[in-house]
């Protein structure tokens, strides 16, 4: 980000502003890699005060496990809020009634996906088909996830 935040510079004059995702000597963010997921968490918490109701208590499953829907599960999870499943490119787990009856551990979770690449073997939570994700029982369901297409040729 930085290289183009340079090129466009060199056509248009030095404007920050138009490039995110660079280097905090330029100008960059910090807390960028947390951003979309804080999103989600406040996009949550407005929604659920309109219906005076919080984060805290409620259940939610969270479909993807990648940098967004890792963050807002940790960030939701601080709030007082329940992750019972989970899912990832790797695989899906759910926790409402086994190990811990709070839900996921979320740090465990986060933990072990950045050792491992993903959440395919976490032994913190019983593993279920990826497609069940979308039928399991919840107060809020999050979608964190983006669609993979095939290239054209």
């Amino acid at each position: 980000m930085a290289w183009i935040l340079d090129e466009y510079s060199n056509f248009h004059g030095y404007s920050p502003a138009v490039v995110t995702g660079k280097p905090i000597d330029l100008g960059g963010s910090l807390g960028r890699d947390a951003a979309t997921g804080r999103g989600v968490m406040f996009g949550t918490e407005a929604l659920l005060n309109e219906h005076g109701k919080s984060i805290s208590g409620q259940r939610f499953v969270i479909q993807g496990f990648g940098n967004v829907g890792s963050w807002a599960a940790k960030l939701i999870s601080e709030q007082g809020g329940k992750i019972v499943a989970v899912s990832g490119i790797t695989g899906a787990f759910l926790n409402e009634h086994g190990k811990n009856k709070d839900g996921i551990d979320t740090e465990s979770l986060l933990n072990y996906t950045k050792e491992h690449r993903g959440v395919k073997g976490f032994d913190g939570a019983h593993p279920i088909d990826a497609n069940s994700i979308l039928v399991k029982d919840c107060d809020i369901f999050v979608l964190c996830f983006f669609e993979l297409r095939k290239t054209r040729d």
